[in-house]
């Protein structure tokens, strides 16, 4: 197991982003507990299918692997920035389906999510990572069952706070891949 890949991948998804919408959930009435079990689910199964399929798609398109990683780190930096950035409060769902569809995809499996893990299959084997894809959604659904538990004693600010740091964070690995990837378009 490579914790700092572990590290990266729990950052990537970083489930503090999903706080407002659970948060929305519960002001709701809604069971917590169940629509973040379920979104956890449903990410990592996206999750599992990028990692065995998403490589396949370089073929396919014709795409390099250096391309994609500048391509994803774009992708990735934005995310960062939104991250870090104030948000605007956005319209409010009420049906959980919907509201762990959001928190699956875009907001746990995003484009930056679906890259990273797409570029580290292509290039360490999917296999070879699997077990660092399943750590860290344990890590993102353990996140989520103690945001579910303890909903109504959470610091929504502190949440905030944290969640920008993890931005932070999105976005120097973002740089990385960048780099990787034009110093092997350069190459």
């Amino acid at each position: 197991m490579d914790i700092a890949l572990v590290m990266q991948l729990f950052a990537l998804l970083n489930p503090l982003s999903s706080f407002p919408v659970l948060m929305a959930a519960y002001k709701k009435k809604m069971n917590v507990r169940q629509i973040a079990i379920r979104a956890s689910l449903v990410a990592y199964i996206i999750a599992i299918f990028v990692l065995f399929f998403g490589p396949q798609f370089f073929s396919l398109y014709g795409v390099s692997i250096d391309a994609f990683r500048i391509a994803g780190g774009v992708v990735l930096f934005l995310l960062g920035l939104d991250t870090v950035r104030p948000k605007e409060t956005k319209a409010q769902i009420s049906q959980t389906d919907s509201l762990i569809a959001i928190i699956a995809t875009p907001l746990l499996t995003g484009p930056a999510v679906i890259s990273f893990l797409t570029i580290k299959a292509f290039s360490s084997g999917a296999l070879a990572i699997l077990l660092d894809v399943t750590v860290a959604f344990v890590a993102v659904s353990a996140v989520f069952y103690l945001f579910a538990i303890t909903l109504p004693r959470i610091n929504e600010k502190a949440i905030e706070i944290l969640s920008k740091i993890m931005g932070l964070f999105l976005t120097a690995i973002a740089i990385e891949m960048i780099s990787v990837g034009a110093k092997g378009l350069l190459a």
